[in-house]
């Protein structure tokens, strides 16, 4: 009699235990990348913002006065905010950003914050951590602070 024919089945019962939990950890690893992408993509869309909303249209005029014509326009700084937009991040997933202290005299400083709402692929994972906005998902917020020039 062969000594080995009792452990035939023994990898396929391990395997069939383990490549869950396996699969489950490579997708969560997948997913945290994700995260950390959209997570530091709209936070470098909130620095850009922030930044082309306190440069000076002309830097010679006016250096101690903090007007709507001697900044930038809401306009003009949130197509820069969208300019910097990953295109792995869905706008509809963006709540509206917020540009604090843009076009508003006597302003010095601009602040500008944005959320999104990241769905994750990992089962499960976004009912236990939860988001303010959709179900299943997960938010994730950015402000950026400049004074202006």
């Amino acid at each position: 009699m062969n000594k080995y024919k009792k452990n035939v089945g023994q990898a396929t019962v391990e395997m069939a235990l383990v490549l869950p939990l396996f699969l489950f950890t490579v997708i969560g690893i997948f997913d945290f990348g994700r995260a950390m992408h959209s997570w530091s993509t709209l936070n470098y869309q909130c620095i850009q913002a922030a930044r082309a909303a306190t440069k000076r249209i002309h830097p010679l005029i006016a250096r101690d006065m903090f007007t709507p014509t001697t900044h930038a326009t809401i306009e003009t700084v949130d197509a820069v905010f969208w300019k910097f937009r990953s295109p792995m991040m869905a706008k509809s997933n963006y709540s509206t950003p917020v540009f604090d202290g843009v076009g508003v005299n006597g302003a010095e400083t601009v602040v500008v914050k944005a959320s999104f709402d990241f769905s994750p692929i990992t089962p499960l994972l976004g009912s236990f951590v939860g988001g303010e906005g959709k179900p299943g998902t997960i938010t994730l917020s950015a402000s950026a602070k400049e004074r202006k020039e």
